[in-house]
């Protein structure tokens, strides 16, 4: 397992001779560094550790020329080594420094405070005060201050200990998720071809895995890769230092700021929304000010629009959208860091809640308050129920809400599976491929159901309920596997039940009610006067009764709009039973055997087939036993 050390602190303070003296390596790889003696690029040296492990430091600039090194050196360290010259103490770049480490989100560190030998215990003593006078101003107060010299060795073993156990205490890192490497490094080796290095964030790499460069999106295969500078590692895991030599590869296409990743994962997006917190010393941010944007190893020229009010105080926190002019690889809770673009100092940073996100408007700013309150949180079953919420009936697919929160897919299943389980989602399918819609779309849809059938019963009190395929009708905008879903959920629970063909209420009589009895009998009867000349719909004095009786199956629809009761069409298919047997009929032998016309013999042809009854093969019909 590999740690991450960035150092931070002003020029000349002694960050490269320190680092250089705990490992024995130069950080200072450029000849121009070594000659003029100051670094302008970021150095890269390891020191093992006991137990296996490994600390790799990143050196950084101190000259306030190179902060975008030192910030793309620090966007991927775990814990800071801050260096304070005791001779000089406190210095401009120190401050800048440690703002920025703070800002991108590294939680820990310690101070070594250099140069001792060069001064009495007094001058030590004011040094010490001072830095930790200023540690009481940031998160990082109480942070050990070891005093040390590069030259003598003085308190140097105090201080390898201490990072040993920082390092420790960074604990194992969680293996699983998609790969990702910011390339702060790119160089070409002789007979290798391109290089590219980074810290591994996420995920693993091996010899033979297939990788995706964003921006570019053009994929490579990994031919060789170094580990923490060391040959022969069959993995590398978050933490590690990574070199890869990627098949293919040419150093045009790829620069310092760019992303290798599994193919897919990263997104490349010119417009984010994050939480952005200003340096107390900045400079007011103003509405569309042009800013310089770091994240990850990349710095792009933004547009910074706050989302509530035209400028953001210094000292304080709140939301801003930023338009990149250049796009860059990022995901939602990568830190971020702003620099003014003249003069060019640190002003501020924070957290990116959203990628790929329109501009703001003022008309919709408070319900954009109300999004990002949501994605700030961090939560992504919290995030992924807002994103459903925003998506209504549709749903998405684990995919679609992938790429709506840029999470991975593996990640929004898991997600989405558990919030199945506390009944937060409904899904269908599964895969990335899974449809996911939220609990409140299937509420809604039962109770719109629920109403409809209610005010149906209501109005025709003697209807059996609503054909199968009225839900479909009445829910129509839900996905019909939805619709499927609610409809399993009330026959399970017992509130609707289904009966043959219909779909009633629980509550409602499944016969006809008694005080309708009279009413039913005598509309039956006069019907069944007529015969099987059959009775005028139209001619029915209570039409509501008439269809009730019709969906009851009491009374038959013929063509022609006729209708003749159950019973009469019952006995009547029982006498062409017996008077035709098995040899069939053909439709005049019927209209014969009925004494009526053809158009006569027609309807009740057809009427049996509906009804099941017959079946017609060629010119004939026979009778169904049973």
């Amino acid at each position: 397992m590999g740690v991450v050390i960035g150092t931070a602190g002003h020029i000349d303070h002694g960050k490269s001779r320190l680092v250089q003296y705990l490992t024995g390596e130069d950080p200072d790889r450029l000849k121009e560094e070594r000659e003029r003696g100051i670094t302008i690029e970021l150095g890269y040296v390891f020191m093992p550790i006991p137990g296996g492990g490994i600390v790799g430091f990143i050196d950084v600039p101190g000259h306030e020329n190179f902060v975008r090194q030192m910030v793309a050196g620090t966007a991927t360290v775990d814990r800071f080594l801050m260096v304070v010259a005791a001779d000089e103490g406190i210095m401009p770049q120190t401050r800048e420094h440690l703002d920025i480490v703070r800002l991108l989100g590294v939680e820990k560190g310690l101070v070594a405070m250099t140069k001792c030998d060069l001064v009495d215990d007094e001058m030590q003593e004011l040094v010490e005060m001072e830095i930790r006078d200023y540690l009481k101003e940031t998160p990082y107060e109480g942070t050990p201050v070891f005093r040390v010299s590069s030259l003598t060795g003085e308190g140097m073993d105090r201080l390898r200990k201490a990072i040993v156990d920082m390092a420790a205490g960074v604990g194992e890192r969680k293996t699983g998720g998609a790969f990702r490497l910011d390339i702060d490094r790119v160089f070409v080796l002789e007979g290798f071809g391109t290089i590219v290095a980074g810290t591994v964030i996420s995920g693993t790499i091996r010899v033979g895995r297939e990788v995706e460069i964003q921006p570019g999106g053009r994929k490579y295969r990994v031919r060789d890769m170094r580990v923490n500078a060391r040959k022969g590692v069959p993995l590398g895991i978050p933490g590690d230092r990574v070199a890869l030599n990627l098949v293919g590869l040419r150093k045009e296409d790829v620069y310092r700021g760019c992303c290798v990743a599994e193919p897919g994962y990263m997104k490349v997006r010119n417009s984010l929304d994050t939480k952005l917190s200003m340096v107390p010393t900045a400079v007011p941010l103003k509405r569309h000010q042009r800013v310089r944007f770091h994240t990850g190893t990349a710095e792009v020229m933004a547009r910074a629009v706050p989302v509530e009010g035209d400028v953001l105080a210094p000292g304080t926190t709140g939301y801003v959208h930023f338009q990149l002019e250049s796009p860059v690889a990022a995901i939602p809770e990568d830190r971020f860091v702003i620099r003014s673009y003249s003069p060019i100092v640190t002003i501020g940073g924070g957290k990116i809640l959203e990628t790929g996100t329109r501009k703001v408007r003022k008309k919709y700013v408070d319900d954009r308050i109300i999004h990002l309150e949501v994605l700030e949180k961090g939560d992504l079953e919290t995030i992924l129920d807002k994103v459903l919420e925003e998506a209504g009936r549709s749903g998405l697919t684990a995919s679609e809400a992938a790429s709506r929160t840029s999470r991975s897919v593996d990640d929004v299943i898991a997600a989405l599976e558990n919030m199945a389980e506390k009944g937060m989602v409904i899904l269908k399918g599964s895969g990335s491929s899974v449809k996911a819609v939220g609990r409140a779309v299937l509420d809604a849809a039962r109770e719109a159901f629920l109403d409809s059938l209610s005010h149906h019963h209501s109005k025709n009190p003697l209807s059996p309920g609503i054909p199968l395929s009225e839900p479909a009708r009445i829910l129509n905008g839900y996905p019909q596997w939805l619709v499927r879903y609610m409809l399993d959920e009330l026959l399970e629970t017992g509130k609707v039940e289904r009966r043959g063909d219909w779909l009633a209420s629980a509550g409602h009589p499944a016969g006809i009610p008694t005080e309708y009895g009279d009413r039913v009998n005598k509309m039956l009867s006069t019907v069944e006067s007529m015969g099987r000349d059959g009775f005028p719909a139209v001619e029915l004095e209570d039409e509501n009764l008439a269809r009730a009786l019709v969906e009851r199956g009491l009374l038959l629809e013929m063509a022609d709009g006729l209708v003749v009761t159950s019973g009469y069409a019952e006995r009547l298919m029982e006498e062409v039973r017996k008077e035709f047997g098995d040899d069939g009929f053909a439709l005049a032998q019927l209209r014969d055997f009925l004494g009526g016309s053809r158009k006569e013999a027609l309807r009740w042809a057809e009427l049996f087939d509906a009804l099941g009854w017959t079946v017609r093969r060629g010119n004939k019909r026979y009778g169904k036993k049973g």
